[in-house]
């Protein structure tokens, strides 16, 4: 249980371990014969009177099925029983700990929780509202729309719930657009320059095209300082958002600066790049289908290296990138996980070279080995499988992942899944 770090979590299951006359250092939760002394003192912990010791079982509880896929249904009646507890803060974390374990792929059933959850969706000034509707929302459940109606039409608009946000728990419910759309739209109107919107209009970019019937609202949000998470809604959105399209060329184009993300007035006649050029430049291309901005915008950026370039999103287009092959190169050794990752998949989209690529993609996976999967690795899984045969070297640890006792990450499992089918496909490039 050592972190050279302590993090809050970390401090509640220290003093319920030492409540327990257990050493911390003694108790590995990564190692499977530690794990059943782990839930007898997570056990004995929830029905403490004690706020710390019970957040401290939450956190052991939490720690536990986070790694191991066995079914824990003592594990999760603990945590059910938290979400009627007296200390607010052990409710809002179990909730939080139940929703990490929605999923097709989780072995354990939080289904007992539902009622609890429902009861703790309607009380909107209870820490656990907003964790509770997460996890309704995650399971799909219609319950989850009376608490989000709720709170798009309150005065305060942003409902601030500590362990979660309005929008996380929309991310979920792009299916219901159609009914949350007009509460968002006045959202984004009531709350256009508070910065806690963002998060709001970070799952108007997962929604997609679902999200258009806001263009308008999100336009208007350019001219505010969330102009940054407006520019990637309205390029999720795509073609639909076409009215948006000259304001974001002339972003991208430094023609116009727009205001800074901490509100301040930016520099006249140019000064520094806006930070926010490549989110709107990206934007113009999603939305007109005509990459000449985003291609001026990526030649400035590779004759500085990349190194302020979103390389995801310079992947997506494809050989039409090819004039940053040269900056892209070395990328491929750096020290940096993520960019390592992120520059293969990029090398490959633009050149079609797997071969340069699949050995750094190979190398991310590494962490699977010893039961993690860190966002470098995640990413190099869904990067494999668009790649395909020439991958498959990677199939027998997705293989030895997907058999393992270890829980990883709920995106883990279908990425693995689709790997290990299109590794079977024939190579296109071999006729």
């Amino acid at each position: 249980m050592a972190h050279a770090t302590e993090t809050l979590y970390e401090f509640h299951a220290r003093k319920l371990l030492a409540h327990a006359g257990v050493d911390p250092e003694e108790l590995r939760l990564d190692v499977h014969e530690h794990v059943d002394r782990g839930v007898a003192i997570a056990m004995g912990g929830f029905d403490s009177e004690q706020p710390v010791l019970v957040e401290g079982a939450v956190a052991i509880a939490s720690d536990i099925l986070r790694r191991w896929r066995a079914p824990r249904p003592d594990l999760v009646a603990g945590l059910v029983r938290c979400l009627n507890s007296r200390h607010s803060h052990a409710r809002a974390h179990a909730a939080m700990a139940l929703a990490r374990h929605v999923s097709a792929d989780s072995t354990q059933d939080i289904t007992p929780a539902v009622p609890a959850l429902i009861a703790a969706a309607g009380d909107s000034y209870d820490l656990v509202a907003g964790p509770a509707a997460l996890v309704l929302a995650r399971l799909g459940r219609p319950e989850a729309l009376e608490p989000v109606h709720r709170w798009l039409a309150s005065s305060s608009g942003l409902p601030f719930f500590q362990v979660t946000s309005l929008g996380h728990v929309l991310q979920p419910l792009a299916g219901r657009a159609d009914e949350l759309l007009p509460g968002i739209r006045r959202l984004l109107v009531d709350s256009a320059d508070n910065e806690r919107l963002r998060s709001v209009l970070t799952a108007m970019a997962v929604w997609g095209p679902a999200a258009s019937g806001a263009v308008p609202e999100l336009v208007s949000a350019l001219a505010t300082r969330n102009v940054r998470w407006a520019c990637d809604a309205l390029g999720a959105i795509g073609p639909a958002a076409a009215p948006a399209a000259d304001t974001l060329a002339g972003f991208a184009l430094g023609v116009v600066q727009p205001l800074r993300h901490d509100g301040a007035t930016p520099l006249p006649n140019g000064g520094r790049r806006w930070h926010g050029a490549q989110n709107a430049a990206w934007a113009h291309w999603r939305i007109t289908g005509e990459p000449q901005v985003f291609l001026a915008f990526l030649e400035a950026a590779a004759a500085l290296g990349l190194g302020y370039a979103d390389l995801g999103r310079l992947a997506e287009l494809g050989p039409q990138a090819a004039l940053c092959t040269t900056a892209l190169r070395p990328l491929l050794e750096s020290p940096g996980p993520w960019t390592r990752v992120q520059a293969a998949h990029a090398w490959w989209r633009v050149t079609g070279d797997a071969d340069a690529a699949v050995p750094v993609l190979l190398a991310a996976l590494e962490p699977l080995r010893s039961g993690e999967a860190d966002d470098a690795c995640r990413a190099a899984i869904r990067y494999l499988a668009r790649i395909g045969s020439p991958a498959s070297a990677a199939t027998p640890l997705l293989e030895a992942a997907l058999a393992s006792d270890r829980c990883f990450p709920a995106d883990v499992y279908p990425a693995a899944r689709r790997a290990l089918a299109a590794f079977r496909e024939p190579d296109p490039a071999l006729g």
